[in-house]
């Protein structure tokens, strides 16, 4: 996403990404302050009213403007969360907070043509990075997320849900993570659940050359019918859908676990029990199930992105000659020349009892960044001291 911006002047930015295609559009104009760091963004979310249900798309629309609105503005993705929760558990839509928000205004919502159209004003203030290694994007690689139990995919015939839930959650890293990104969803189901995640993980970050791997299992999509009886006969069949997934975020290099977390919904299902639901089209993710599926994915970016955001970025070296190291980290990691990295390797270890252990060596000469390209990048010993002993597929930190 591109924006010139000149004070005084407003601009309005298209957010024309797939999450936006499904739900909407949000519009952003900003104007600058002379003597602050704070801005006005003003924020309009369009979302569609389905099945008549003006409240979930005025939630919806608001939610979007409102996230969008900070995670422009550089505000941190905890004010996100806390700002959408309150603000949207308060028909005023105001709230006013200490810090990087200072004040959120609801401005106006129109119903027309079957859509809701929200506005909103916020003053912010741009959030000065926490930690360097936040400057940098870090790279998480995953599969397609097996279903641990299959039968229960048979109702609508979900068995390629998987599938599609990943690639969505691809989609909802790029829409509203700053500091992470799924580079890669390799094309085939790994059942993390029964396999050593370790083992795994190690193959998948080196395959994809990544930094985290991330093994999602999908625990539960069973559903619930109530049949009507002679008393209810008139309100049809009432259906609700259980969604429950393990999420476990592992270091690549080493395979250990680093963060894991359940993430647990049921919401209505509105297609009959003998229709083919395709997983992959707009009506589906425009369900109030399908919704509910994308707001729980957003939860768990933002809950990852806050866990790893000042994790040491991690690179691999790609290449050793003439005192010079290429790395796997560049430009779109936002690589700058001059950055330090320090230079670390992994060493495999076994105890008395024959239990595997990771060790970490650090080298002692810190590294300079001289050259960047897209993908990779030129370091050299800060000092032009010689680099001995270092091979390829060694490491590299940002700390």
């Amino acid at each position: 996403m591109q924006c010139n911006l000149e004070q005084h002047n407003v601009e309005h930015i298209d957010m024309k990404t797939p999450w936006y295609t499904i739900f909407g559009f949000v519009l952003l104009s900003l104007s600058f302050s002379h003597t602050a760091k704070a801005a006005w963004f003003s924020a309009t979310g369009q979302a569609a009213i389905l099945n008549g249900d003006k409240v979930a798309a005025r939630e919806q629309a608001t939610e979007e403007a409102i996230k969008q609105a900070l995670l422009f503005a550089g505000a941190s993705v905890r004010s996100v969360q806390q700002m959408t929760n309150g603000l949207l558990m308060d028909d005023h839509l105001e709230i006013r907070s200490s810090g990087e928000v200072n004040t959120i205004e609801f401005i106006e919502e129109v119903y027309e043509d079957g859509y809701v159209t929200v506005s909103i004003r916020a003053d912010i203030f741009s959030q000065e990075s926490q930690c360097s290694a936040a400057d940098y994007t870090k790279r998480i690689a995953t599969t397609y997320f097996p279903l641990r139990y299959g039968a229960q995919a048979a109702d609508g015939q979900l068995h390629t849900f998987g599938e599609a839930a990943a690639m969505k959650l691809q989609e909802t890293f790029a829409a509203i993570t700053t500091s992470l990104t799924v580079s890669d969803v390799e094309p085939y189901i790994l059942n993390w659940h029964t396999t050593n995640q370790a083992m795994q993980a190690v193959r998948l970050a080196e395959k994809t050359d990544v930094q985290y791997v991330l093994a999602i299992t999908i625990d539960d999509i069973s559903v619930e019918r109530n049949q009507s009886n002679a008393f209810t006969f008139w309100k049809g069949e009432q259906a609700v859908r259980n969604l429950a997934y393990s999420i476990t975020l592992l270091n690549g290099a080493s395979g250990e676990t680093l963060m894991s977390k359940q993430y647990r919904l049921s919401e209505a299902w509105e297609f009959d029990r003998t229709k083919t639901v395709d997983v992959h089209s707009d009506q589906f993710w425009r369900s109030r199930f399908g919704r509910a599926v994308l707001e729980s994915m957003q939860q768990a970016a933002v809950d990852l992105e806050e866990f790893a955001m000042c994790e040491p970025t991690m690179g691999r070296i790609l290449a050793v000659a003439n005192n010079q190291l290429q790395i796997n980290l560049g430009e779109n990691q936002q690589v700058k020349a001059g950055d330090q990295l320090t230079l670390f390797s992994v060493k495999q270890i076994q105890d008395n009892f024959g239990q595997q252990y990771k060790q970490f060596v650090l080298h002692p000469t810190p590294l300079v960044v001289t050259q960047v390209f897209a993908e990779t990048a030129t370091v050299t010993s800060r000092d032009r001291s010689l680099l001995g002993n270092i091979q390829a597929n060694d490491f590299v930190a940002r700390q």
